[in-house]
């Protein structure tokens, strides 16, 4: 996993599958099968005892296609923002449903903000299939 920090800061980043192990090294995974990136993030901005998170994902295949785009997953969750205790752990889904060709792998980048502030942090990870 490959992140850039602006502001927020990734004490941790790790990718599980959703029985909570890990997936293993080289990021190989089924069609179907759901990953999910686990950060643990610090440096949120506090108003009235609330951070507001926002998060953005999209899924591209090594080509460059997009099969996934959103860019806004936390509007409808928490559109009033969270405490400060659970913006700090935050979990992004990402599964690959189904395959109309091969691709040597897929690129999911990711991006999660403080929208009462500039500050964020960006990132990326392969899957292969």
């Amino acid at each position: 996993i490959r992140i850039q920090e602006n502001g927020l800061h990734a004490e941790q980043a790790f990718l599980l599958k959703q029985d909570g192990s890990l997936i293993p090294d080289g990021n190989k995974v089924q069609v179907g099968e759901q990953v999910l990136l686990r950060l643990i993030v610090s440096g949120w901005s506090e108003e009235n005892g609330d951070v507001f998170p926002e998060a953005s994902e999209k899924i591209s295949t090594n080509t460059g296609i997009a099969f996934l785009n959103e860019p806004a997953l936390l509007e409808q969750s928490i559109p009033n923002g969270t405490t400060l205790e659970n913006a700090k752990v935050l979990t992004l889904y990402a599964t690959i449903t189904k395959l109309n060709q091969l691709y040597d792998y897929f690129v999911v980048s990711f991006k999660v903000w403080d929208k009462k502030t500039d500050k964020s942090l960006s990132g990326s990870y392969k899957l292969y299939i």
